[in-house]
C-alpha cells in the first residue's frame, strides 16, 4: 500500500479594514510575503499577483464601505502553485 505524503503548504493571511490606504497595503504586503517565498518582486508571477490583488483590493473597498466589512488576503504557497 503506498502512503502518500502531505503536500507542505505555507499560508499567509491578514485582514484589512476596507479604506484606500488598506487597499494599496494589502499589495505591497503581498509582494513583500511572496519576495520573501522566494518570488521576486520583479517576476512575473509577482507582477501578476500585484494586479490581481490590487484590483480586488480596489473592489472590496468601494463595495464594502459598510462597518465592520472588512476584506482578507490570503496567500497559499505549495509545492505546485
Amino acid at each position: 500500500m503506498k502512503t502518500e505524503t502531505p503536500t507542505p503548504t505555507v499560508e499567509f493571511v491578514q485582514r484589512f479594514s476596507a479604506t484606500r490606504k488598506a487597499a494599496v497595503q494589502s499589495r505591497l504586503l503581498a509582494l513583500h510575503t511572496l519576495d520573501a517565498w522566494g518570488l521576486p518582486r520583479t517576476c512575473p508571477t509577482s507582477e501578476s499577483a500585484a494586479q490581481i490583488i490590487a484590483e480586488l483590493a480596489a473592489n472590496a473597498v468601494t463595495h464594502a464601505r459598510l462597518p465592520g466589512r472588512d476584506f482578507e488576503l490570503r496567500l497559499t504557497l505549495t509545492p505546485e502553485t
